[in-house]
């Protein structure tokens, strides 16, 4: 029997929680453009969560007052330290708790170049990722400084190019993922999108 949640408000209250100042910035960004007035949106990025460990901690404590939690991970970190096997042990712990899981490979940078290309080619970190965006210019000057990327507005700016390009890239990188190599992208982050873009249709009034 599934136990009782105790929702802080009436509307649909969704905490996303993650251990990266991007997503924090980037879902704040979210939140400020569109101000959805269906839902409650809840950026949840405290510093030093420190591991997929604490994000999946702090998501299974959040799931008490939230009617949807959803967990970021970041994978690179995790195929380094060969902790996959314990990893997909404690994500089916968070799953069976009612949160969803969002992987990201390497890194939530990945969401980003999903914007503008298809991807066709592994990346092994993060810092390849974000490379790749400085050195075809995709976002001009991108760095990972708070400054930067609140000045920047990545949801904002690009928003149509979330809905056009980056989703529908982010879905065929699921298409035969059990015949690719641990290296392979991923940037789960577009099941986030296609839930609250339902949601804002469903809702709009």
């Amino acid at each position: 029997m599934g136990r009782e949640r105790k929702l802080i408000n009436v509307r649909e209250s969704v905490a996303l929680v993650g251990d990266g100042e991007t997503e924090r910035i980037y879902f704040s960004d979210v939140k400020q453009t569109d101000r959805p007035k269906s839902l409650t949106l809840a950026p949840d990025f405290p510093k030093k969560l420190g591991s997929y460990r604490g994000v999946l901690d702090r998501a299974m404590q959040l799931i008490e007052n939230h009617s949807r939690v959803y967990a970021l991970i970041d994978m690179d970190k995790i195929i380094q330290d060969h902790q996959q096997d314990k990893y997909r042990e404690y994500k089916i712990r968070a799953e069976n708790n009612g949160i969803t899981v969002l992987e990201n490979n390497p890194c939530f940078e990945v969401w980003f170049l999903l914007h503008f290309i298809d991807i066709g080619k592994n990346f092994s970190n993060c810092n390849e990722v974000s490379g790749e965006i400085r050195r075809k210019n995709y976002i001009p000057g991108y760095n990972k400084s708070e400054k930067f990327l609140t000045a920047a507005r990545l949801y904002g700016t690009h928003k149509e190019k979330l809905i056009s390009t980056a989703m529908k890239n982010a879905a065929s990188l699921e298409k035969n993922r059990d015949e690719r190599g641990q290296f392979y992208p991923r940037a789960e982050t577009f099941k986030f999108f296609e839930w609250y873009f339902l949601e804002l249709k469903n809702n709009k009034a």
